[in-house]
């Protein structure tokens, strides 16, 4: 039987999940591949003053703040 090793950290409410979620599909309608989606949203922009997908998850404001860059950015391409 195998055992898992009690994690102190909190699970992510709901909106947290939903924001998470959001946010990962616009990076890959704007995106559209793993390797820029992985690498926009765990990178810090000096813009948001942090990384996309923390932003995200942390607020409502975060998220739109985010999906602008993302759209800022392909339009810029």
């Amino acid at each position: 039987m195998a055992f898992r090793k009690y994690s102190r950290k909190p699970l992510p409410t709901p909106a947290q999940s939903r924001r998470q979620s959001r946010v990962v599909e616009s990076a890959w309608r704007h995106l559209g591949e793993a390797a820029p989606v992985i690498a926009f949203l765990n990178t810090r922009h000096e813009s948001l003053d942090g990384q996309p997908l923390q932003l995200a998850i942390e607020s409502e404001e975060g998220l739109e703040r985010v999906e602008a860059l993302l759209t800022q950015l392909t339009l810029q391409a």
